[in-house]
């Protein structure tokens, strides 16, 4: 079994946590990898490199069979998408703080033996899909946690436009939008007062951050939906961004469109179904227990 193992060193225990990750994994018979950057802090390891620019250009090699997150959500969030790029599983094991959508913690690490034996179940995540259109050409994006559409550097509202496949939805007046899938429900969009949405539900959420409205409110979305998202650039003073699960953020022109939708392509994450949503949601979300 190949396994891509993916540490957020940052984090106080990811280091220790990922050494002892790689021991049992190769007790078990798995070849372990990293990638180029990070080989070297553990040359006394039996672990191997894996190269970032093949998986970029699509030829990857070996087969990776299972991507394995060490960190925190955000790293889990990262090492999600370098898994659908790879076509397999994720395993996320938390060595940070919150740790809600990670299935392990790093004092736990007698699971794994599970894993390798294939104990465990797949929870498919569904994820969003955007296309930047500029004159010069297209981009293509894919997100796991959500889509955000805000201003520039000015400290001033903006105004966003968004239409779907059978007409207008809204001119929105705030900070920015958020766009977000149902595990991305419990992120950013939570913050800015969105809906918690159990992660087996597809849906779209569209959530102003600081709305100037008093009645702008998210909004569900039926997952087959397409939106069109533009600037109304009044007076040609607004720059918007485009973040996509926190990391690519690009700058969106007055002639751009963003069109927003549900990707075809889904996370599969690991789960021993031990711990059930709802029971994470009130011990990690919630603070009740």
């Amino acid at each position: 079994m190949n396994i891509l193992l993916i540490p957020n060193l940052g984090k106080k225990n990811a280091f220790e946590c990922t050494c002892e990750v790689i021991g049992r994994l190769s007790g078990y018979g798995c070849k372990c990898y990293l990638f180029e950057d990070k080989i070297e802090q553990f040359s006394q390891m039996s672990v191997e490199s894996y190269s970032i620019q093949s998986l970029e250009k699509g030829n990857a090699d070996p087969k990776i069979d299972l991507v394995v997150s060490v960190g925190g959500d955000g790293t889990l969030i990262h090492s999600a998408r370098r898994a659908v790029q790879l076509d397999c599983p994720v395993l996320g094991i938390n060595a940070g703080r919150l740790g809600f959508l990670t299935e392990m913690e790093h004092t736990s690490l007698d699971q794994l033996e599970e894993v390798v034996s294939g104990e465990y179940t797949i929870q498919p995540r569904m994820m969003l899909h955007a296309i930047v259109k500029k004159p010069e050409g297209i981009q293509e994006f894919s997100a796991l946690n959500d889509i955000v559409i805000s201003r520039g550097e000015q400290d001033r509202m903006v105004d966003i436009n968004v239409e779907m496949k059978n007409g207008f939805v809204n001119s929105y007046r705030a900070d920015g939008l958020i766009f977000s899938t149902p595990t991305g429900s419990t992120a950013y969009a939570l913050s800015a007062g969105g809906p918690i949405v159990y992660s087996s539900i597809e849906s779209i959420s569209i959530t102003p951050i600081c709305p100037h409205s008093l009645f702008s409110r998210s909004i569900l979305y039926a997952p087959d939906e397409v939106f069109t998202v533009t600037g109304k650039h009044i007076n040609n003073s607004e720059i918007l961004y485009m973040s996509v699960d926190g990391e690519e953020r690009i700058r969106i022109d007055s002639e751009d469109a963003i069109i927003v939708s549900k990707d075809e392509q889904y996370v599969k994450f690991i789960s021993f179904g031990s711990k059930s949503y709802y029971e994470k949601l009130n011990k990690k979300i919630l603070g009740r227990g």
